[in-house]
């Protein structure tokens, strides 16, 4: 039979690379690389609208408080939203914490288990450590381009706005069609 696919293809797990992060099941081992940026998220037709303040959200809606922040991530960094109560609790709870302190500082490992409304997360320090030369040449590179509060703008970093358009964001003067 004559196939359009290599015999060999396997189809990749679901979160294989992409900017976005987000705690899948099972261990989800990451490090903060930066203080989170924290709002509010409700949802509109499937779509996340980002808020600073709750009272920004329309009447009736019950939105969700968020952390938002870049992380080291399966070796590389990625963009990750927490709006589990249980997780941001407990990263407090760390980060509060005599024992282990700045999160900046070490690994945790947020462990997703269940389904629906029987899912649970368990979050567990990893032994401080430096972040790995990679990571820290990643975030060097990536941080100059990162801004928190663009989450609010629909979520795109200076970066990506700037590829969407003919010409910078910053730049008043539109290309001239006849040149």
């Amino acid at each position: 039979m004559d196939s359009l696919l290599p015999a060999d293809y396997e189809i990749p797990q679901s979160g294989n690379g992409g900017m976005f992060a987000k705690l899948e099941q099972g261990e989800n081992r990451f490090r903060i690389l930066d203080v989170p940026t924290m709002g509010y998220i409700y949802w509109v037709d499937k779509t996340p609208v980002r808020v600073k303040s709750a009272s920004d959200a329309p009447s009736g809606e019950k939105p969700k408080h968020f952390w938002h922040m870049p992380v080291w991530m399966d070796d590389e960094v990625k963009l990750m939203d927490i709006d589990k109560a249980t997780v941001i609790k407990d990263l407090k709870r760390l980060d509060d914490s005599d024992e282990w302190g700045n999160l900046l500082h070490y690994d945790v490992i947020v462990t997703r288990e269940g389904q629906n409304l029987d899912t649970t997360y368990a979050v567990q320090p990893c032994p401080k450590a430096d972040l790995p030369s990679e990571g820290a040449e990643a975030w060097t590179a990536f941080k100059d381009e990162y801004n928190g509060d663009d989450v609010f703008d629909g979520g795109q970093t200076s970066t990506e706005k700037e590829n969407i358009l003919p010409w910078k964001a910053d730049d008043a003067k539109k290309p001239n069609k006849d040149a």
